[in-house]
């Protein structure tokens, strides 16, 4: 009989010093973001919310709460960009750096880059050649690859603080190459006389406020043609939020201040950006204003679709 009851309490006592290790690690576990690699390829991202040497347990957005063994897993990668909301992961927004055409402040991280393509003819790439600078570049393709081509550089440098607050210095310089024609009286025909250029573009600073979910941004930059100046600056206004996991809102402004060789003018826009991780698609009105112009609207789509790896946060 004392052998007995000396078992029971023994094994009693192994049952509850097991439960509370149990209770111990699972009250310091604390759930973080990851992305569980599967030996046959597959990848669970979302809520780990346990871990042990027998496997892990993870919440995930299509298939709830599940339980993965440890013979199943290659590797676990923990503390991924994004977050939780109402139970459901959203990924980092790719497209901060940007809103219809003007750029924010934000700078692409170092190999990061994406390809926009606007009304189908306006092609462009930007690249982060460093943390603090982008580099882009594009064309106008011209169906009949005559007579003119439009190409363009897009330079920015950007200065980040410790808060939510980034500064930025830029160019966006256009290039036309058109062909020159001479008009010769004696026959009253316009002959042939090479190619010529004709540069313009604008020089900007702008400053972002907020992080990649939502910002807003005051520009302000000079326009300039060959060797002249503009007598007067430009502003521009931008903003952007994320009211749903795949889905946002951009308006861009452009505001032409009026000088004594011109008027007042403007172009305002403002659209929906649906988007994933790699790709994303603009639509959205534009707006020209200025004094004797009626009310306008110009349809506007683009699409952009990113490449490399984005700078994963420390």
């Amino acid at each position: 009989m004392k052998t007995q009851l000396f078992l029971f309490l023994l094994l009693f006592g192994t049952i509850s010093y097991s439960a509370q290790a149990q209770d111990a690690d699972s009250t310091a576990f604390k759930p973080v973001n990851a992305t569980i690699f599967l030996k046959d390829g597959t990848q669970l991202r979302g809520l780990l919310l346990s871990e042990s040497p027998v496997g892990v347990r993870i919440r995930t957005d299509n298939l709830g709460e599940m339980t993965v063994t440890t013979d199943k897993i290659e590797r676990v990668e923990k503390n991924m960009d994004g977050f939780y909301r109402n139970g459901q992961y959203w990924f980092p927004n790719p497209h901060s750096t940007r809103y219809f055409f003007a750029p924010s402040a934000l700078p692409l991280s170092r190999r990061e880059g994406y390809y926009q393509n606007a009304y189908v003819f306006v092609n462009s790439v930007s690249v982060g050649v460093t943390d603090h600078f982008t580099m882009g570049g594009g064309f106008v393709l011209n169906p009949t690859f005559r007579d003119w081509q439009v190409v363009f550089l897009t330079p920015k440098i950007s200065f980040p603080s410790q808060s939510n607050v980034t500064f930025s210095l830029g160019v966006i310089a256009i290039g036309v190459f058109n062909r020159r024609y001479e008009y010769d009286p004696q026959t009253g025909v316009s002959r042939k006389n090479g190619f010529g250029t004709d540069l313009a573009g604008i020089g900007y600073g702008t400053l972002t406020f907020g992080d990649a979910e939502r910002n807003g941004s005051v520009g302000l930059g000079w326009g300039f043609s060959d060797s002249d100046i503009g007598s007067s600056p430009v502003i521009n206004l931008s903003y952007m939020t994320r009211v749903g996991r795949k889905l946002g809102f951009v308006t861009e402004n452009w505001i032409v201040i009026p000088s004594q060789n011109s008027d007042t003018g403007a172009v305002l826009s403002g659209g929906l950006r649906f988007f994933g991780e790699k790709m994303s698609v603009d639509l959205a009105l534009l707006v020209p204003t200025a004094s004797g112009v009626g009310f306008i609207a110009i349809p506007y789509v683009d699409f952009v679709v990113l490449f490399g790896q984005k700078k994963k946060k420390k």
